[in-house]
């Protein structure tokens, strides 16, 4: 069974993950999908939509190429 606990470590923490170019991913996926969703409403074909997708998998897959460390040591 995998267990996560996720503890206060103070504003050190904050910087910490503010640090994270995966967590900045993750903020501007998450604003670029409101945007889209409420206010841009760009249309896309199911291709174009599997092209964002895709964009988005390599993405994240890199970005944890390139991760060395958790958050809390950062």
């Amino acid at each position: 069974m995998i267990e996560a606990s996720i503890t206060y470590k103070g504003p050190g923490m904050l910087a910490s993950v503010l640090r994270s170019r995966t967590i900045w991913f993750a903020i501007a996926l998450a604003v670029l999908s409101v945007l889209q969703g409420f206010v841009l409403h760009l249309p896309l074909s199911p291709w174009g939509q599997a092209l964002v997708g895709s964009g988005i998998a390599v993405a994240i897959v890199i970005l944890r190429a390139v991760t060395t460390q958790p958050l809390a040591e950062k």
